[in-house]
This record gives structure tokens, C-alpha cells and sequence, in this order.
């Protein structure tokens, strides 16, 4: 992400869909302080630029953080899993956001699922994650898919390939895998990694981390994550798969979606 402060920021916050209110509320800053800030008119203490740029998703040196326990803690809150380890983290923060609500009794509940399923997508975005690895896309999914199987590793797909299998929406050109072994895949099947600058989309390899692969299943002796997961990986994807997720999302919550095939979360 190039350019100035005020425009790492802003541009952060609108791919995060979050209004300047909603930053001050999760920095601990006025609505205000966002605005001028954005616009060039105020230069904020270093410790202000850091509660900004945590609020809109960034480190200190302005690349995307990218956290797999708010996908887990998002698939705990929809029912999905067992608690993960510090959700009270995400859940503070959705909160002050208004992404969650607490009830009379204090339980969370979800004003509007796209919107919550949106932000704990983008808050675990795929092309961040811890330890992933991205390599050339010199084979199709397929083959990558039968390599992991003769090399008898464990593994799942997910993204647009995945999202396919619940609702059919898009064309798939983002091989994605989580993998129990990355290392071990890549020797197996003779992958290359691919150069930063390097023309051309990847194959990109997750690693299990515990919480994503939970609830994976097959079909056809193909594996893939838990629907949800699907979900919240095509939010924090790129290019059209966010809008797989929403094609997913409406059939996923539609009465009839179990006499279409779409399996549930």
C-alpha cells in the first residue's frame, strides 16, 4: 500500500468497510482526529499512528495484520467449533464497531450476518497469514490436489474452487490450499515459489493452524474447509471471491438451501 499516512489510512479503512466513527471508537481517539488525519490536517503522536493504523488493520510499517483466530472466533460465534483461545479480543472489538450486540442478558448477537461474516473475513485475509507461501501456478488444482493425495498429506481446499462446491458463481483462478505440512507439500509435488514481482497469480499454501481446517469434509475424495470457513476465507480474498462469499452467504441462509446440495456451516 503506497502513498502518505493519510492515505494508507483511509484507503485501509474503506476496504475495511468502516466509518470514521468506528476507527475512533476501536483507536480510543475522537471521529474527528480520523477525519483530519485523513485529509493531511493534522499529524498525529506516534502513539496515535499506531492505535489508527491497529483500528484500520495495519502494522507500523503499514502491511495488512492478518489473525486466522478471528475467522475461528467468528465460526464460534455462528456455532460452529469450540471457544478459541483470547475471542474475547475480536469480540471487544466487533462490538465497539457495531458488528456484534450484547442483549438483555449479555450474550452477543449478530445484527447482519454479511456484514459480520465481512469483517472477520478481511480481519483473517488470506493473503496475509501467518506462514503462507505463495508459489508458481504451473499446475491446475487438480493437480495439486492428486499430488497431496499421493503424498499422503492432509489437506483442504478453500476460495473460489471451494465455493464452488456449495454454489456455483465464478470462474476459479486462485488455487488456494491449507496444508498440514507446507514444506513437505512443496518437496512432494516439486513446487517453485513465486517472486515477489513475479507476473501472474499463485498457488497459495496455509498451513493447518487448528482452527481453519476444523470441520473439513469431502466430496468425490476432494477435500475442502467447513462452509463457513469458506465464507470468511472468500471475504479476505481478492479479485471477485468476496463476491462468492455473498452468493454463498444467500444460499447458505435460504430455506430450500439443503434440497439444492448446499451443505450446511
Amino acid at each position: 500500500m503506497e502513498g502518505t499516512l493519510a492515505q494508507r489510512l483511509r484507503t485501509a479503512r474503506m476496504m475495511n468497510a468502516l466509518s470514521a466513527r468506528q476507527v475512533a471508537a476501536l483507536a480510543g481517539v475522537s471521529p474527528s482526529t480520523v477525519t483530519r488525519v485523513e485529509s493531511g490536517k493534522m499529524n498525529p503522536t506516534y502513539d496515535v499512528v499506531l492505535k489508527l493504523l491497529d483500528a484500520v488493520g495495519l502494522d507500523e510499517r503499514f502491511d495488512p495484520v492478518s489473525d486466522p483466530l478471528a475467522a475461528a472466533t467468528a465460526r464460534w460465534i455462528l456455532g460452529v467449533g469450540e471457544e478459541p483461545p483470547e475471542a474475547d479480543y475480536w469480540i471487544n472489538r466487533w462490538i465497539m464497531t457495531g458488528t456484534l450486540k450484547l442483549d438483555g442478558v449479555g450474550d452477543v448477537t449478530v445484527p447482519d450476518l454479511q456484514t459480520f461474516a465481512f469483517r472477520a473475513g478481511r480481519a483473517a485475509a488470506l493473503a496475509y497469514r501467518p506462514k503462507v507461501v505463495r508459489v508458481r501456478q504451473d499446475r491446475g488444482w487438480d493437480d495439486v490436489a492428486d499430488g497431496l493425495i499421493r503424498a499422503d498429506l492432509a489437506w483442504a481446499g478453500t476460495g473460489d474452487r471451494a465455493a464452488n462446491r456449495l454454489v456455483y458463481s465464478a470462474s476459479e483462478s486462485q488455487p488456494t490450499f491449507y496444508v498440514e505440512n507446507v514444506d513437505a507439500a512443496i518437496d512432494a509435488l516439486g513446487l517453485v515459489f513465486k517472486g515477489p514481482r513475479e507476473w501472474g497469480k499463485p498457488i497459495t499454501l496455509l498451513p493447518f493452524d487448528g482452527f481453519s481446517e476444523a470441520g473439513r469434509w469431502q466430496e468425490d475424495g476432494l477435500w475442502y474447509v467447513a462452509p463457513w470457513q469458506i465464507v470468511l476465507d472468500c471475504y479476505g480474498g481478492n479479485d471477485r471471491v468476496p463476491e462468492q462469499a455473498d452468493t454463498i452467504l444467500e444460499a447458505l441462509l435460504a430455506p430450500e438451501s439443503e434440497d439444492k446440495g448446499v451443505h450446511s456451516a
